[in-house]
């Protein structure tokens, strides 16, 4: 965030020192940073929201994963999930790397995932999410190092605070960096409560970007109106970018009727290169249903010869045997 906006920790701080024994929340918060100003490697666990996945670290070997010790000192794997590890009790665990002062890495990770380190790792326990919050929001920010790591894990502590933090990074004041990364762990972690919030964001916030961006975390949710969602944005927006965006999510869900508002906007869409980019995200469809549509274009001739000539080229990309057969048809006649 900008240096002259307020920021959310020092608010969360100046509220505890109006609750009962001001003194003694101060001090907690003072005595909670003072353990971390050492340099080197500190963890500690916090309360976590219902929501977050197993964070773990993995390595890839042939398209399968397969969970390894986390290594603090190559910054290996992170927020990554799999039903291969147990699943989180309630916690999560969070890494912060300290550096002549300042945090230089941060992580969060389920507490049962292992984590190996050359150097030792300064364990503070079980804290308090509030001393937790504070301390990682002074850490968000434009020019922070681990500023989208640190959203990352505020989003997953068990707090009001934490969600008011994340609506408050997500609004015009901060930077777009910033903003995109509230918004995507809000959806992420917090849909049941920010669902309201992220669908703003999707539909009326000025910059397309953000809601580019909007609609691709709600797409990433499991938000139930999902589909409804991204139809609208692909109908109603009013910049071509965003509405094609928009499409290509609506393919990643494969949902039917997401398909078929693809196919309304090829044929209807009022932007040629919306039409355009609605055929390759018809093309991203399961393979069947893709190569099926994708014919279904080529074969079409009241469509424009430019949107049939791309649905050909997306086809032969397909490498399927039904496109090669009716490729084969194609030059026969």
């Amino acid at each position: 965030m900008n240096s002259s906006t307020p920021v959310p920790a020092r608010l969360a701080a100046a509220f505890l020192l109006l609750i009962p024994r001001p003194e003694a929340a101060y001090a907690a918060i003072s005595h909670f940073s003072a353990r971390l100003s050492a340099d080197g490697w500190h963890t500690w666990r916090v309360a976590a929201v219902a929501e977050t996945p197993t964070w773990c670290c993995f390595e890839w070997s042939r398209g399968v994963s397969s969970p390894v010790s986390c290594d603090l000192d190559r910054r290996h794997g992170g927020y990554q999930s799999s039903e291969r590890v147990p699943e989180v009790t309630g916690q999560i665990q969070v890494y912060a790397l300290i550096e002549s002062g300042v945090t230089t890495q941060l992580l969060a990770l389920s507490p049962q995932c292992p984590v190996t380190s050359t150097d030792p790792v300064a364990d503070l326990g079980l804290v308090d999410v509030d001393l937790s919050l504070a301390w990682l929001e002074d850490r968000v920010g434009e020019d922070s190092p681990v500023g989208s790591d640190a959203i990352a894990a505020i989003a997953a502590h068990e707090s009001e605070s934490a969600l008011e933090f994340l609506l408050d990074a997500a609004g015009p004041a901060s930077d777009p960096e910033t903003r995109e990364e509230a918004i995507f762990w809000m959806a992420q972690l917090r849909i049941g409560d920010s669902a309201d919030a992220v669908r703003r964001f999707m539909f009326s916030d000025d910059d397309a970007q953000i809601r580019e961006h909007a609609g691709f975390a709600y797409s990433q949710s499991s938000a139930p109106d999902r589909v409804d969602a991204l139809i609208r944005q692909a109908r109603e927006d009013r910049d071509p970018e965003v509405r094609s965006q928009a499409l290509f999510w609506l393919a990643q869900t494969e949902a039917t009727r997401g398909e078929a508002e693809i196919r309304r906007a090829i044929r209807s869409d009022s932007d040629p290169d919306v039409r355009e980019e609605a055929v390759f995200a018809l093309s991203q469809l399961p393979q069947e249903r893709a190569v099926s549509g994708l014919v279904s274009l080529v074969e079409d001739r009241r469509l424009d010869r430019e949107l049939r000539e791309e649905a050909l080229f997306w086809l032969v990309q397909s490498e399927s045997e039904e496109a090669f057969a009716f490729l084969e048809r194609l030059l026969d006649d």
